[in-house]
């Protein structure tokens, strides 16, 4: 991860309440919106109350400590040229006039060290959090078809076995894995259950139960085709997120009548 941080003041005529408000409702929003690629984003408001400095220090000449958390050098590169772009530099600039005193505005990267056994047990809840809504992305994608968006959940190279013995590896493999089961037949609903996630750094190992129901095109009353397993996946926080970059599915049972597949009991979607 790279990280820089922004030592902010706010303007004189505003007070800190004001200045709270408008910076979690309005800027912050703004900024979410006009620089994508940021993956974590915090607001750190200075509460002098209990501060400390010594007196040759000065006084504490800043409101908020906010830090950006991007992928890599490379988005932050990306990150730092969008914000020079004219348009949107001219929307920053006018925004930030509302809310702070830019004279006295400061932007640093950091080289972050953490000392052992002191994870950020909520950055840790936000990854897991993310790899969960992936998977569930993923079941949404195969139910209404979206192979144009496999790309939200799968890293352009993954690696995979559908349950075959094989390994395949592309997004284009990918597609047509899916592709070769799923529009042969007519309505679907994918069920994951039971996750597990583990997250080491920008890694992670999780592990859901999947129950996938097939349904023959034109006839929404008649027989079905049920499989039952596992789906391990290995993730890499990427530029854009998590990415699945490994994923095995583990097949326990399959029921029904398989020719809605037209595939027997091979890899299935």
């Amino acid at each position: 991860m790279f990280k820089c941080i922004a030592l902010l003041k706010r303007r004189a005529d505003i007070s800190r309440e004001a200045f709270i408000e408008y910076y979690e409702t309005r800027h912050s929003i703004l900024i979410r919106r006009l620089l994508p690629g940021i993956v974590d984003y915090r607001r750190n408001y200075v509460d002098l109350d209990g501060a400390f400095s010594y007196p040759a220090a000065g006084p504490i000449d800043f409101d908020v400590v906010t830090e950006i958390r991007l992928a890599d050098r490379a988005a932050y590169d990306r990150f730092i040229a969008r914000a020079s772009e004219p348009d949107i530099a001219r929307q920053i600039a006018q925004d930030e006039e509302n809310l702070f005193d830019r004279s006295t505005m400061r932007m640093f990267v950091v080289d972050e060290k953490a000392s052992h056994g002191t994870a950020d047990p909520l950055r840790a809840l936000q990854d897991e959090r993310a790899i969960t809504r992936g998977l569930s992305t993923f079941a949404r994608i195969l139910d209404r078809k979206q192979w144009d968006r496999l790309g939200d959940v799968f890293a352009s190279d993954v690696v995979f076995d559908y349950g075959s013995g094989r390994d395949e590896a592309g997004m284009a493999a990918l597609t047509d894995n899916m592709r070769r089961f799923l529009d042969r037949c007519g309505g679907t609903q994918h069920l994951l259950g039971s996750i597990l996630v583990d997250v080491d750094g920008d890694r992670a190992v999780s592990r859901a139960y999947v129950q996938a129901r097939h349904q023959r095109i034109g006839d929404a009353a008649g027989p079905i085709f049920d499989s039952n397993g596992e789906y391990v996946d290995r993730w890499e926080r990427r530029t854009d997120g998590w990415r699945i970059v490994r994923r095995d599915a583990i097949w326990a049972a399959h029921t029904g009548d398989p020719a809605i597949l037209d595939a027997g009991t091979g890899d299935l979607g």
